[in-house]
């Protein structure tokens, strides 16, 4: 494992978080959350003393992923979209750890099919076209429920051979990981793009989960953590650092947004903490 931070005093006790390699995939909401998870740990250690981070070298499916995180062995942090289960199960830490960003959703595409995208102005056209979506990931009975029809696929990798066979017609991803599989697997499908007209929006917030035998305690100090670096600003300033160059590269304020509910929240969800959630509708940075 690889430690990316740390400070050990010889007569403190040391609080260890070893963070998932799939919240550290891409070039972009991964250098955000590492550098979040960092500033966190970093405000909180005059409270709570010494800490040390580490990623994990592996890579797990979200089912896999759930039981190690329950075992606080190889791994007890992880960054993930939530779901009931997982905030049953783990010690989740309810503050959106992108804003909200991630509940937005830019479709890839055959870019010989954008025409028929941009001609649609409502979600029950949308739902006239097919999706995929990952048989774990916690979206796919959302869009379900919603009336969407769903192509299940087992991994990312998977679910962009499927929409190069046609299997399906567009693949909603969030924005950073739209814009990283675009560059990614264009090479093997030059036709891929990022539909340009409309953003899918369902309330879906990205947590920080604990597991292991010290969950609740590293839960306690990474949310304190959080909380100074939203009252002093950084957790604002961090946020569009990372992610205003994305915006603006999908476009997202010009798009037309396209929203859902979704039954599958938890009620404790803090839909009503403006400070929490990123308006696109907001010109403010």
């Amino acid at each position: 494992m690889l430690a990316l931070a740390g400070w050990q005093g010889m007569a403190c006790a040391v609080d260890v978080y070893t963070i998932d390699m799939n919240s550290s995939k891409s070039q972009y909401s991964d250098s955000h959350i590492v550098h979040l998870l960092q500033t966190a740990l970093e405000a909180s250690r005059p409270r709570y003393g010494p800490y040390e981070l580490k990623i994990a070298q592996l890579r797990m499916e979200r089912d896999r992923l759930l039981q190690e995180m329950l075992k606080g062995e190889l791994v007890n942090l992880s960054g993930q979209v939530t779901s009931l289960e997982w905030e049953q199960k783990l010690t989740p830490i309810r503050i959106p750890l992108d804003k909200g960003i991630s509940c937005y959703r830019i479709s890839l595409i055959d870019s010989r099919n954008q025409d028929m995208f941009s001609a649609v102005r409502n979600v029950d056209q949308l739902k006239a076209l097919s999706l995929g979506a990952g048989r774990q990931w916690s979206l796919t009975t959302t869009y379900r429920q919603a009336g969407f029809h769903v192509v299940e696929g087992n991994t990312s990798a998977g679910l962009h051979s499927m929409l190069a066979a046609g299997r399906f017609q567009h693949f909603p991803r969030a924005i950073d990981e739209a814009v990283y599989e675009q560059a990614a697997y264009q090479a093997g499908f030059p036709t891929l793009a990022l539909e340009r007209s409309f953003a899918l929006y369902v309330p879906s917030p990205r947590y920080f989960f604990l597991g292991g035998a010290e969950q609740r305690r590293l839960a306690q100090r990474l949310e304190y953590g959080l909380q100074l670096l939203i009252a002093d600003g950084r957790f604002d300033q961090l946020f569009h650092e990372f992610y205003d160059g994305l915006i603006d590269k999908v476009s997202l304020r010009k798009r037309r947004i396209f929203r859902l509910d979704n039954p599958l929240l938890s009620p404790q969800t803090p839909l009503s903490n403006k400070a929490y959630w990123f308006d696109p509708l907001d010109q403010q940075r």
